[in-house]
């Protein structure tokens, strides 16, 4: 009797020595989440896991493998961080002016000397003279603004498929014509991360032109940055500041020729809550 009574003694005590997280069978549970997608916060919730845990996302759910006061744990932390996102307004500016000049002058004609005739130009057109002088201006400005969650990446563009031809020959010498359609397009795509009064915005922007003289010429501009900036303030991100001349002389002809042209690309990040 006495050997039964010490056996059954030290099994209580050995049940109630043991650690209650060792006798809690692991269980699945559901967590649904409120704003935030299971695939953004799982990368939070896995490094705390222990190596008997598990967690996978579905949708705007995850899906927890643990003992239950391990799930109370990753429950309250969820909490803190599947929070509503700030609302955002981001607006992104191009600015662009061009110029070009030309000018000199010409002279065609034919000159009766004792030696021989001197012809200058194409006397053929007769005998004139001309002051060349031409001037082009032009700009290129827009805004464009789009409405955005913090975190989650947005994109907006806007633009036309022009077409292109091209020629190719076979092996025949035979030209073939070909007309391919292109896309000129001008937009952005930005994710933004908020801290305090500062926005740090992750932008790629694109700005695709076609030359006034014709649509076979497409002008591009790429821009790929990350830059932390005031809320509410436009921030200059990018420029172009290009510059040319020329000049060509002969007998009878001077034309000297000049361009400008200059872009600039601005964003600015609005909290709207």
């Amino acid at each position: 009797m006495k050997s039964f009574s010490f056996t059954v003694g030290m099994l209580v005590m050995v049940a109630l020595l043991t650690p209650l997280h060792l006798t809690a069978a692991p269980r699945t549970e559901v967590i649904p989440l409120n704003y935030g997608l299971a695939e953004n916060l799982l990368p939070a919730i896995q490094p705390l896991l222990r190596p008997d845990e598990r967690a996978s996302a579905y949708g705007n759910q995850l899906i927890i493998r643990a003992e239950p006061e391990r799930l109370q744990e990753i429950r309250v932390l969820l909490d803190d961080l599947d929070r509503r996102p700030a609302r955002l307004r981001i607006s992104v500016a191009n600015a662009g002016s061009s110029s070009g000049s030309q000018r000199g002058y010409r002279l065609d004609g034919r000159i009766r000397t004792g030696a021989g005739d001197l012809e200058i130009g194409h006397p053929g057109r007769g005998s004139q003279a001309r002051i060349i002088r031409r001037e082009t201006t032009g700009s290129d400005d827009g805004v464009r603004t789009i409405m955005a969650n913090e975190g989650y990446p947005v994109l907006i563009q806007s633009g036309q498929s022009i077409p292109l031809e091209s020629a190719t020959s076979t092996i025949h010498g035979q030209v073939m014509q070909q007309t391919q359609y292109h896309d000129v397009t001008s937009g952005f795509y930005a994710t933004v991360r908020l801290n305090g009064d500062r926005a740090t915005i992750t932008l790629s922007t694109n700005h695709d032109r076609t030359r006034a003289a014709g649509n076979d010429v497409i002008d591009v501009q790429r821009t790929d940055t990350v830059v932390t900036a005031p809320l509410g303030e436009w921030v200059t991100i990018g420029g172009v500041d290009d510059l040319a001349s020329g000049q060509s002389r002969d007998i009878g002809r001077r034309i000297t020729t000049g361009s400008a042209m200059q872009q600039s690309i601005r964003v600015m990040v609005e909290r709207l809550d």
